[in-house]
């Protein structure tokens, strides 16, 4: 019975969760999926045993934006418009403006992650 619930739930679509800027290039370990980039080396890895011969697809959910954290503590606030003088997130600057949190997600975040794609 187990078995049967797995063969079903391979069927299920899912994506990953990218909160983190460290989770965008291969931690160096091999074969690891921890990463965008092992995810995607992983899926041409096992085409061969896809029927088509096509490696699966693989849907990325991005989430590391500036001052966004939702109290789930899953990005900590990695990338902050302004951090307050403990290093945490000053959330209220974002009626300030966030120039320097968008500068670096385009940098940190947005770049290497289409680099990888």
């Amino acid at each position: 019975p187990e078995h049967a619930r797995l063969n079903v739930l391979k069927q299920v679509p899912s994506a990953f969760w990218i909160d983190t800027k460290s989770k965008i290039r291969n931690s160096g370990t091999p074969g690891a999926t921890d990463s965008v980039e092992g995810i995607l080396a992983d899926s041409l890895r096992n085409a061969a045993s896809n029927p088509s011969g096509e490696p699966a697809l693989c849907a990325f959910v991005w989430y590391d934006l500036p001052n966004r954290d939702c109290h789930a503590k899953a990005s900590g606030g990695e990338i902050c418009c302004r951090r307050l003088p403990d290093g945490s997130c000053d959330f209220m600057a974002q009626a300030n403006g966030c120039a320097e949190g968008l500068k670096e997600y385009m940098h940190e975040y947005v770049d290497p992650f289409v680099e990888v794609l």
